[in-house]
């Protein structure tokens, strides 16, 4: 993945989680909870803060990379390379 697009996804991750914390501090002032119209609102925005998130942080961390390559050392060690 290029910089430039897990950089706009960690702003925009930002921006809408930033959304959805104070979407959500209005919504848990008011009495009902539950019955409230702004609970999709505040849902759909934090959502898609972790959506965005998810996208920025994948990759980062680093994976082990599985070489089929057996090195020298190791093929001269191995009692089953057939000699």
């Amino acid at each position: 993945m290029k910089p430039i697009f897990r950089v706009v996804s960690i702003v925009l991750a930002l921006l809408f989680l930033t959304g959805a914390a104070f979407a959500w501090t209005d919504v848990l002032t008011h009495e009902n909870v539950l019955a409230n119209p702004s609970l999709k609102t505040a849902s759909g925005f934090l959502m898609t803060g972790l959506m965005f998130l998810g996208i920025g942080l994948r990759g980062w961390l680093p994976r082990k990379r599985r070489t089929d390559e057996i090195t020298p050392a190791r093929r001269q060690k191995s009692p089953s390379n057939g000699e």
